[in-house]
């Protein structure tokens, strides 16, 4: 059959990591630590974010090699939406302190540690399949197959206009 974007092998996959996410937000948490962040640099991480959040209906927060990521801007190509990309590195153990702390930061706003982090008109709507910390959103995947993610992304561009 034809190929869906927002599913496939990654889709198993993700749970299997999402069973992981205990170990990933405490390896995530220390990182930026090992590497010499202090609170100002959290400070600065946190308004970069969000300044770029407030400034962009769509940003999406990657990882260069993760499947994950390219598949989650597929999802977005493939519906025409506009998005801001910013990409964190090329993946998690190769961050500097500075990416490091950004995605620290990231994890403590929204409870995710994983990439991508998705943000549509302001609200965080999860990764690729995991959702928002309160479960309002499923994720981009899951926002896809229940028709929001169309209404979320022309309700930004009625916004924006």
């Amino acid at each position: 059959g034809k190929y869906k974007r927002g599913r496939g092998v990654l889709k198993p996959a993700g749970k299997v990591m999402g069973l992981l996410s205990e170990v990933f937000k405490l390896e995530n948490r220390w990182q930026a630590k090992l590497l010499g962040a202090e609170k100002e640099d959290y400070r600065q991480a946190r308004k970069l974010i969000e300044e770029t959040v407030s400034n962009n209906n769509i940003v999406i927060y990657t990882y260069k090699l993760s499947l994950f990521s390219a598949e989650a801007m597929g999802v977005l190509d493939e519906i025409g939406a506009g998005y801001e990309n910013v990409e964190v590195g090329l993946e998690w153990f190769l961050l500097d302190k500075e990416k490091s702390v950004l995605r620290a930061e990231l994890l403590k706003m929204t409870g995710q540690s994983s990439l991508p982090h998705v943000f549509i008109n302001g609200k965080h709507v999860g990764g690729l399949f995991t959702g928002s910390e309160d479960g309002t959103y499923p994720g981009l995947a899951g926002l896809k197959e229940s028709g929001e993610l169309m209404k979320m992304v022309a309700q930004g561009l009625d916004v924006a206009s």
